[in-house]
């Protein structure tokens, strides 16, 4: 009988709670890994002022100036494609995972610059080869494992971890990603477009969410393969609203979904809105992935959107897939265009709100979706 692969999200990175400082998301959907702060005395000669960022300098310029001389726990280790762990609970789900198993990990992320909430983002994963479940003699003296993990944060501690799950990555099919990933709405929780993966509740906990069986993980193998593009399926409808119709939503509720005030919106459905003046660009894209009916309509809500208060600046990369809004009013069925504009969307900015900068100018020189 096989047995079903399963997948562990798991929380790293630093964050207000450890560490007290978010890692930097930019406009165009590319990250900083930041990991937590080390506890322990290490060997490592890392600080956050010496280690670089991946676009040069260091990832201190993204902190606060206090921990520019602390050594940063790098855990997960992506050069060594390692995940460790000495605290009970987490070693306990570590344990469970086995060669082909998924082990994701997110982290909080806060736009740069500060024009929107922090949301959970994915930031890599390792799919995993080998779990090695190790006592502080294992990391010690054990030369095969010193020579391979030796440069990893737990294997650095000057007093080794009495008990370590150590999980090695298979190298070729594990990665850091370039952009990333959405996963959390505005309130820390998983999206609802993400149903899929069977999980429900909050993302805020320290602790692992188990994604098990396997329409689940295959559900979470296609997001992390195809993003947000994946949702859109043969019966996904794209509506034109206008830009009156839409507004971010406020309330701790709803907090950081976009509201879309439409009779015709169901659950599933793609919104676009454009402006034609003072000049054509794109208001809003988002994805309806609940509706109310209330006093003032139809409302749809989507956590998964992208909005642009400076929309003036931006050129629409609809092209020859789309009539003008005038001209076409009636939902479009056409999925492969609709799956390339929200690909082309998610490659070129993060999830979220987007305002000042002109931060839309690339759409001018890229039309990718629509070539």
């Amino acid at each position: 009988m096989t047995r079903d692969r399963k997948a562990l999200l798991l929380r790293v990175g630093i964050d207000r709670g450890t560490g007290g400082a978010l890692a930097p998301i930019f406009a165009n959907g590319t990250f900083e890994y930041v990991p937590i702060p080390e506890e322990c005395g290490t060997n490592s000669t890392d600080t956050y002022a010496t280690l670089r960022a991946r676009d040069g300098g260091s990832v201190a310029r993204f902190l606060p100036a206090r921990l520019a001389g602390l050594h940063p726990h790098i855990d997960p280790d992506f050069r060594a494609m390692t995940y460790g762990d000495a605290a009970p609970r987490k070693r306990t789900q570590l344990n469970r995972l086995c060669p082909g198993d998924l082990l994701v990990f997110y982290a909080g992320l806060t736009p740069v610059p500060p024009v929107d909430t922090p949301r959970l983002f994915v930031v890599g994963y390792l799919e995993v080869k080998n779990v090695h479940r190790l006592t502080a003699s294992d990391v010690r003296f054990n030369r095969d494992l010193r020579s391979r993990f030796g440069a990893t944060a737990h294997f650095a501690r000057r007093v080794r971890d009495r008990a370590l799950t150590l999980v090695e990555g298979s190298r070729n099919r594990s990665r850091l990603l370039a952009q990333a990933l959405p996963l959390g709405d505005g309130r820390q929780g998983l999206l609802a477009d993400l149903a899929a993966f069977g999980y429900r509740g909050s993302l805020v906990r320290a602790v692992g969410h188990w994604v098990q069986g396997a329409a689940a993980v295959t559900a979470l193998e296609a997001w992390l393969e195809s993003g947000p593009a994946g949702l859109v399926g043969e019966q996904t409808r794209l509506l034109r609203v206008a830009p009156s119709a839409i507004r971010v939503a406020r309330n701790p509720r709803d907090r950081g979904d976009l509201v879309v005030v439409d009779r015709r919106i169901r659950v599933g459905d793609w919104i676009l809105s454009e402006q034609s003046s003072p000049a054509p660009g794109i208001v809003a894209l988002a994805r309806i992935s609940r509706v109310v009916e209330g006093s003032k309509g139809r409302r749809g809500l989507s956590p998964l959107c992208w909005h642009f208060s400076d929309a003036a600046t931006i050129v629409s990369p609809a092209g020859s897939h789309f009539s003008s809004m005038a001209e076409c009013r009636a939902p479009i069925h056409d999925a492969a265009a609709i799956r390339k504009i929200v690909s082309w969307m998610a490659t070129h900015y993060r999830m979220g709100v987007h305002a000042g900068n002109g931060l839309g100018r690339t759409f001018a020189k890229a039309r990718g979706p629509t070539q």
